[in-house]
């Protein structure tokens, strides 16, 4: 899993970047591009095509990475070659007819030493610690792009 994720976070943070500094940056970039092609582009057409061009990009990538696993994964399968196959066993009617023997019986221990296991114990996949911390940033972080926000927009 690992391995399919490392390729594809940097389009999450192009998007998370865009939006930051799109205001800024979109408005001179599509009065520049409406000069260069004679059409009138404003700037949320221009924000579409951006995110529509990531999006293609995004999936274009997956497709590619899932054919080259494909292609990996067969050229790693290995087909016996004839002498392979020479040495495999051959069976006699008696391995065919004969009863495997039964499994070995556990050790019995006496009833008076068993103990049973204690009650499970609930043990969080993120440390709380982590989680709030997490969040603290997280309101941080939108309280100072919405103190941003107010000042630098008109």
């Amino acid at each position: 899993m690992e391995e399919r994720r490392r390729g594809s976070g940097w389009l999450g943070w192009l998007v998370f970047i865009l939006f930051i500094i799109a205001p800024s940056i979109l408005p001179p970039l599509a009065r520049w591009l409406s000069q260069q092609i004679g059409r009138p582009i404003s700037t949320a057409e221009l924000l579409i095509a951006i995110i529509v061009l990531i999006v293609v990009i995004s999936i274009g990538s997956s497709l590619f990475g899932a054919l080259r696993r494909a292609s990996e994964a067969r050229d790693s399968l290995s087909v016996p070659k004839p002498d392979d196959l020479s040495r495999i066993p051959t069976l006699t009617p008696e391995d065919v007819f004969r009863v495997p023997p039964p499994p070995p019986e556990p050790p019995r221990v006496p009833l008076s030493k068993t103990q049973l296991p204690g009650a499970p114990r609930f043990e969080p996949i993120i440390d709380p610690r982590i989680l709030l911390i997490g969040i603290l940033g997280l309101i941080l972080m939108l309280f100072t792009f919405g103190v941003l926000f107010l000042l630098f927009n008109p």
